[in-house]
């Protein structure tokens, strides 16, 4: 009958068109039920209108077509690449369309964030500072050290100024000082101060005051600055697909007929099983086996990576000792996902170097990688080195080699960090494989060559290492080194248990010198919040023992720590000890706080509550104060941490809206975490009309706090509700309003007098 009478309304809308007649059918696509539409019939057949086709998925429906009335119709039984069935006495119409007329559609397979980067921060700052006191019975007398850092943020601007004094030296140190500007949104960072510029190996480390520009992808931790896995999928039917990586499901997606590009699937590294299954509403399953090779030392086709620097050279070891011109520049380009290419060049008045860098992906079979690099100097004469890393691993085994050469006269040879013998080359080639029940085994072999018989040797070297029960770890290692003028083995067996949360027993023998040297340690690691640690050590060494003791005590304000040094050795005993108190203190979003030392950025949790304990990533930190805050000195920039409240200390008589939340904080700054605990008072009362009478099953509306406020009532008129607070409200609905007063009570449930209901015309 509703078919026969929406006939009679489209024949009414379409007289023009006599010789069509409008009809409704019923259509199906790929056997997903459409429901009811409009069509038209004629002599040639049913003709759907476009918007209906592109509403059902056929985005870009093609064939035979006609207009109508300003609207487009396509005939049913000639649609493009699309099968076509018309049960003319039922009035319906199916279609069976293959996955690319749906159109192309883009998963993620990683989950991704609903804030992708942090948004700018309000003014915050921190002063972390280490107050220390020495004494060693060699020396005699008490020294002192302190090391303060200032810390400044405010919106995308970071100030930083690392300080360190001691009585010893009776010198005032400043360490680094530099000014950020950071783009989270483009992932690019200014620097002004000073500077150390990333360098690729076999690159000069250039340590400068200046200005540079780098890219930084960590401002976007969801960000994979490597190639992922990526397939296409064609999707016929209404279908659930399940995505495995070595067995295990990483994700479930329900998905519509189409064509998909499932992407940014990402993986630490090596050749990975990654298997597809799809799964439609008639029960046909689909599986694909796809193996890729993941690794993070290559860029993403069209990716940039780069680091430029401008200034003044910082002389070695010195603090505010400049002197000409040096720069530094590292830029790195995805060419494609399995080759990145990238340049490095740094220079200072005396020394300069360049090179070019480049990783390779061979398929399924690895990465290979390479620097050639020469350098120029004014006081020695050129050179040029070269390095070569190949690696390839998957579930259970790896390999890996590399080789490096430089000349005589490559390295800066007033390079305090190189030995001054000259090393002609060294490579190194290794496997390792590894059983979940019998171990991991590995084997390298290592070869260096000198012209200094001391420094040329063969190096051969086996380890192993098995966790032959869930809290135990024993790991080994026997090494020969065969040399001109050394031959000697050396190699170590351990063993580690684990009682409990942070508490672990340690023992060793270390076999060197033809000696076995025995170690033991217990130890307690600090929690993340406040409590205790400490460590207890003894350990042989070839003349003597030395005997170490740690404590340390994390509190609300600050941390302390205290060690013990002592060292027989022959006919000598040196005793060294250590105290040192450390802390912040700690500006956010209006607040000042003294809390343990930051490092990084910091939090600020506000509950409105005191005595309600606060978590990150599941461990313990600390209580709100009793103004109903806490501050978190422990939080990395850049990264997701997971705060949340303890349920068991908020009283039964406080709702709140969520237990946990993300904060993502930006480069070392500091941000606030509100959570929204409401005081739960329930009211209760009765809604009658002009009449007396109640008023069943109706909606009324009010607002409080500038929210929409929804209350029900039930078949004697009654209302419940947990939102309102003291204050007058007025109730809308059933065309009429009433007033509501509600008195300040501390009481959980308050019953109200019952209110009428008036209308307009009463009012």
């Amino acid at each position: 009958m509703q078919k026969l009478i929406a006939s009679l309304l489209l024949t009414a809308c379409c007289a023009s068109a006599a010789a069509s007649e409008a009809v409704v059918v019923h259509l199906i696509v790929n056997g997903v039920t459409q429901g009811d539409v409009e069509a038209i019939y004629d002599q040639d057949g049913y003709w759907l209108a476009e918007q209906t086709l592109i509403n059902s998925g056929i985005n870009t429906p093609k064939g035979v077509q006609q207009t109508l009335a300003g609207t487009n119709y396509y005939r049913a039984d000639q649609l493009s690449d699309i099968v076509s069935k018309i049960d003319a006495a039922e009035l319906t119409v199916y279609l069976d369309a293959p996955a690319s007329t749906f159109g192309e559609k883009n998963i993620a397979l990683k989950q991704q964030h609903s804030e992708r980067f942090p948004a700018p921060a309000p003014l915050s700052a921190y002063l972390s500072y280490r107050l220390s006191a020495l004494h060693s019975n060699q020396d005699g007398g008490l020294e002192y050290q302190i090391s303060p850092t200032l810390n400044v943020n405010a919106q995308n601007f970071n100030f930083r100024s690392e300080h360190d004094y001691n009585t010893q030296q009776d010198q005032w140190r400043r360490l680094n000082t530099t000014l950020d500007y950071d783009r989270p949104d483009l992932m690019l960072r200014a620097t002004l101060g000073d500077l150390s510029p990333r360098q690729a190996a076999l690159g000069f480390n250039q340590a400068m005051a200046g200005i540079g520009i780098s890219r930084v992808f960590s401002m976007q931790p969801d960000f994979d600055s490597a190639p992922s896995f990526q397939t296409q999928a064609a999707i016929t039917q209404p279908s659930t697909a399940e995505v495995y990586l070595n067995g295990q499901r990483v994700n479930t997606i329900q998905l519509q007929p189409g064509m998909y590009q499932l992407s940014d699937l990402q993986y630490f590294s090596g050749l990975q099983n990654v298997e597809l299954i799809i799964k439609d509403q008639y029960g046909g399953i689909s599986h694909y086996t796809i193996p890729y090779y993941f690794d993070d030392s290559l860029l993403k086709a069209g990716l940039h990576e780069f680091n430029y620097n401008l200034g003044v050279q910082r002389n070695n070891g010195s603090f505010n000792d400049y002197a000409g011109l040096a720069y530094s520049a590292f830029h790195r380009v995805g060419l494609t996902d399995w080759w990145t290419l990238g340049a490095q060049a740094s220079g200072n008045p005396t020394d300069r170097s360049y090179g070019l860098i480049s990783n390779f992906k061979l398929g399924q079979y690895g990465v290979l990688g390479s620097v050639l690099s020469w350098s120029a100097h004014d006081t020695q004469e050129r050179g040029h080195a070269q390095q070569v890393q190949y690696r390839y691993s998957n579930e259970q085994w790896s390999v890996y080699a590399n080789a490096q050469r430089q000349s005589p006269s490559y390295w800066p040879a007033q390079n305090t960090l190189l030995s001054t013998e000259h090393i002609d080359w060294t490579a190194n080639l290794g496997a390792n494989w590894g059983h979940r029940d019998l171990g991991n085994i590995g084997l390298e072999y290592g070869r260096q060559k000198s012209p200094s018989p001391a420094q040329d040797f063969h190096r051969y070297t086996l380890n192993y290492s098995i966790s032959p029960w869930k809290n135990a770890a024993f790991n080994a290692q026997i090494r020969r080194l065969n040399g001109p003028e050394t031959k000697k083995w050396s190699g170590f067996v351990n063993l580690t248990l684990n009682f409990g949360p942070g508490q672990s027993l340690y023992g060793g023998v270390q076999y060197r010198n033809q000696q076995a040297l025995h170690s033991a340690t217990f130890s307690q690691s600090a929690p993340s919040g406040e409590g205790w640690g400490y460590s207890l050590s003894a350990q042989e060494q070839e003349t003597g023992h030395d005997y170490t003791a740690w404590l340390e005590r994390n509190l609300r304000h600050g941390q302390f720590n205290a060690s013990l040094l002592q060292s027989q050795d022959g006919s000598r005993n040196i005793n060294n000890w250590r105290a040192t108190w450390q802390g912040a203190l700690a500006y956010s979003h209006g607040q000042w706080a003294a809390t343990r030392y930051i490092y990084d950025s910091f939090g600020l949790v506000e509950t409105g509550l005191a005595e309600v304990g606060v978590t990150q990533n599941g461990a313990l930190i600390g209580k709100t104060n009793e103004d109903g805050w806490l501050m978190l000195p422990d939080v990395s920039s850049f990264n997701y941490q997971q705060i949340g409240l303890v349920q068991n200390d908020i009283p039964i008589e406080y709702s709140v809206d969520r237990l946990q939340r993300d904060l993502l904080s930006g480069n070392r700054d500091g941000r606030r975490l509100a959570f929204k605990l409401k005081k739960i008072r329930a009211i209760s009362g009765q809604i009658l009309d002009h009449a007396g009478q109640p008023l069943a099953n109706l909606l009324f509306s009010t607002e409080h706090d500038g929210e929409r406020v929804l209350l029900s009532t039930s078949m004697d008129g009654h209302f419940y509700t947990e939102q309102l607070g003291s204050g007058e409200y007025v109730l809308e609905g059933n065309n009429c309003k009433a007033l509501l007063s509600i008195t300040p009570s501390d009481e959980p449930i308050s019953e109200l007098a019952a209110v009428r209901c008036t209308t307009a015309t009463e009012q």
